[in-house]
């Protein structure tokens, strides 16, 4: 029987912290070099077909991965029915992939579309080989496990063998071959990390016990995936037709865009997915440990993000130019709305972490699918009434923001938090953000004056540069200054080096 211990959540935070920045600068790496080489059209039939692959997974996983990390008491009958579920189902959504491809295509009447899907289509029997493993090495906290295999595939799959095959002018295909082989690395390495003895075992009752919560985490996922990507959908779709004959440059514009997005909620979203969705599964039973987690968690996203969006709303166009190159210029003004909604989504993550860990996935699914409905009716109205990809920037802020207040009282009611302790927790977050915005002005304004060329890479960077250290210098000062963060406390209190120690029996903040 595999029982639950006290998280580790220091070791853990650091490691599967470095684990997370480095897929996002290898990541990084590897699309902004792509995106010199293939053209916006070619990231266009990619971001459609990421987007309908990543949405099937979701139900060829049918929740087995967060119920074997959710689970108190784990055994062995659970892993065994767990792998021979995953694994069929991984192979049974291959085929239905495969041979609805044709009509995928047809939708947004484009052929490449087909094969590019039916290739990719792969990954769900890559998934399925992988799940067991990689959940059990998040439950048991093993992140720099996970950080190896991270390294080893990202490097192997994206920088050597996709980046090579692009050079070697294979075009798109050369981004579906470094996905397939990232995927296939992966679930050699996680086997080869966290070797699991299994064999195929279908037992209905176990299957039962498992899916029970696996089910409502699955339609969790699907909402919450299907919010996040509905506006990529539409623009894609959209733009084909009527009026709008944009097509492919138009939905790569928008997807990179949202690209440069996710990447803050990138890093707080795996952590929160795997460090704090694990530690807090164990604290389940323990509302006063958990919610100290939660506000520590709350006052470490709103000091790190606040600051930093400043600088990404205030600077977009130059942070998209220096990313992604001269031919994304345009996408200036839309990562710039889009941005606006990066602290909110930040804390909306950790919010998921929790809504998962105490299995309050129904009233949370309810508040995802307002966010996804709210998104795909503005996202089909801008792009019906010519207001375009910038109209369907601004509908998605607004829709983040309404989606940010539901999980906010969700997850306070939950918790048996306070509103004014919640609130407290965005103290240094709060101050860090407001000093960052004046700074972002003064360097705007000056920078415009200093130089007489205001444009090429060193423009671009000049003023990302001097913004980012302006945020950072902010962050440590205000780190200093405050009593409700200082540098260093966060992970010792986590750790329980500081003298209120998760398991502590009062709760003064509540």
């Amino acid at each position: 029987m595999n029982q639950r211990v006290t998280p580790p959540f220091a070791a853990s935070i650091r490691w599967q912290s470095v684990n997370v920045v480095a897929q996002v600068v290898l990541q990084l790496t590897f699309i902004s070099i792509l995106a010199r080489i293939l053209a916006p059209a070619d990231f266009g039939v990619m971001a459609i077909a990421l987007v309908v692959v990543g949405f099937v997974e979701i139900f060829a996983q049918v929740g087995i991965g967060p119920a074997l990390i959710q689970r108190l008491d784990l055994e062995d009958r659970h892993i065994r029915s767990a792998f021979s579920f995953s694994l069929v189902l991984g192979i049974v959504f291959f085929a239905a992939m495969y041979f609805s491809a044709p009509a995928i295509g047809a939708f947004f009447e484009d052929a490449l579309l087909i094969d590019v899907l039916r290739w990719i289509a792969l990954s769900f029997i890559l998934s399925g080989i992988a799940i067991v493993p990689r959940s059990l090495l998040i439950r048991s906290m093993g992140f720099k496990k996970l950080f190896i295999a991270s390294l080893i595939a990202m490097v192997l799959g994206n920088l050597c063998l996709g980046l090579g095959l692009a050079f070697a002018g294979y075009g798109i295909w050369s981004y579906v071959v470094a996905l397939l082989a990232q995927n296939a690395l992966l679930a050699l390495l996680y086997w080869w990390q966290h070797p699991v003895r299994v064999n195929f075992t279908f037992d209905p009752a176990t299957l039962k016990e498992m899916l029970g919560y696996g089910g409502r985490s699955t339609l969790f996922n699907v909402s919450n995936y299907a919010a996040s990507k509905v506006d990529t959908l539409m623009v894609g779709h959209l733009s084909h037709t009527g009026s709008n004959t944009s097509g492919w440059t138009e939905t790569g514009l928008y997807d990179r865009s949202a690209y440069l997005l996710g990447l803050p909620i990138t890093i707080l979203g795996k952590l929160g997915d795997s460090v704090l969705f694990s530690g807090l599964s164990s604290l389940q039973e323990d509302l006063v440990a958990l919610r100290r987690v939660v506000q520590r968690a709350a006052a470490i996203v709103a000091w790190l993000i606040f600051p930093m969006s400043a600088v990404l709303v205030w600077f977009a166009t130059d942070v998209a130019v220096l990313f992604l190159g001269d031919q994304y210029l345009l996408a200036g003004p839309v990562v710039q709305i889009l941005f606006l909604g990066v602290a909110m989504r930040s804390l909306i993550k950790l919010g998921d972490a929790v809504v998962r860990a105490l299995d309050s996935l129904v009233a949370a699914t309810f508040i995802k699918l307002g966010f996804l409905m709210a998104i795909g009716g503005t996202a089909w109205y801008a792009m019906n009434n010519d207001f375009g990809i910038l109209g369907v920037a601004w509908g998605v802020t607004v829709a983040t923001a309404m989606q940010f207040i539901a999980m906010a009282v969700l997850v306070i009611h939950i918790t048996q938090w306070t509103t004014p302790s919640a609130l407290r927790s965005l103290k240094a977050g709060s101050v860090a953000l407001l000093l960052t915005a004046a700074g972002c002005w003064g360097i705007a304004t000056w920078s415009e004056h200093l130089f007489s060329e205001q444009n090429g890479t060193t423009w671009h960077l000049f003023r990302v540069a001097l913004a980012s250290a302006w945020g950072l210098a902010c962050m440590l000062f205000v780190a200093q200054k405050t009593n409700t963060l200082s540098i260093g406390k966060p992970l010792d209190w986590l750790s329980g080096r500081s003298g209120s120690h998760p398991h502590a029996t009062t709760d003064p903040e509540s």
